[in-house]
């Protein structure tokens, strides 16, 4: 399972490929563990909506499950 944001487009990002996160689970994204909710899951790619500021967010941070 891959938890590691690798994609950052404004307050949304990515993780690549097969993760256990579901629709519209709440997260916690980066070292800071901002809250965010999965909004979109592929075969190929997480989506995740940020609900806090982005700023300083990296590629590579983890991504935490809430379940």
């Amino acid at each position: 399972m891959n938890t590691t944001i690798h994609g950052i487009n404004g307050s949304v990002i990515t993780l690549s490929g097969h993760t256990d996160l579901a629709m519209m689970e709440m997260v916690l994204v980066g070292e800071e563990k901002l809250v965010g909710e999965v909004i979109g899951i592929t075969a190929k790619a997480t989506t995740i909506q940020v609900y806090e500021n982005t700023t300083g967010l990296k590629v590579g941070e983890p991504v935490y499950a809430t379940g």
